[in-house]
């Protein structure tokens, strides 16, 4: 009698178990889909999403004729980051389209998000030979500034940072329970 009773209850506690288990797996899925408008608009509210770092270091230099004898001479080195991502207030207002466990992301395209990419601080002078005014400083900063912009957004740069974000972002969705993501 003992033996049927203490099977009996283990019988109710296993039934028990599986009903909580199952209902609240199904609860967490009705909830994740109720929760899926505001990640995106989440998502979409960062703005800046940084996939890729590019330091870069440019030498400039200038020679300006001056004297008869000898000419003004300068070189800089100039260090700078580079911050290659996407800004998603440049997304289309349906950036994101889903459809049952598929997502299809329309990401903005990749660019510098940050125009400063000159560290001041660890510019050094080269060389100077002569006096150096502050339109000849600005000119030589200016060109090192587009020199770095034109590396940084390199093909080969573009694509990783590309890369990069159809991998975190792909990671993203995957984990809000969409199996399929695509991007266009």
């Amino acid at each position: 009698m003992i033996k049927k009773i203490v099977i009996l209850l283990l019988l109710v506690a296993v039934g028990a178990f599986a009903f909580l288990y199952f209902r609240g797996g199904k609860d967490m899925r009705q909830k994740t889909q109720v929760d899926i408008p505001t990640e995106i608009s989440s998502i979409k509210e960062i703005a800046e999403w940084e996939f890729l770092t590019v330091e870069m270091e440019e030498f400039e230099d200038t020679v300006i004729p001056r004297k008869i004898i000898s000419d003004d001479q300068f070189a800089r080195i100039y260090k700078g980051t580079a911050r290659l991502g996407v800004d998603m207030k440049d997304a289309a207002e349906n950036w994101v389209v889903t459809s049952h466990d598929t997502v299809r992301i329309t990401l903005p395209a990749i660019r510098i998000l940050d125009e400063d990419i000159i560290d001041d601080t660890q510019t050094r002078t080269f060389y100077e030979n002569g006096k150096i005014t502050p339109a000849i400083k600005n000119a030589l900063y200016e060109r090192a500034k587009q020199d770095m912009r034109r590396r940084a957004m390199s093909k080969e740069n573009i694509t990783a940072a590309r890369e990069n974000a159809q991998a975190q972002f792909t990671y993203m969705f995957r984990s809000m329970g969409f199996k399929m993501v695509h991007f266009n």
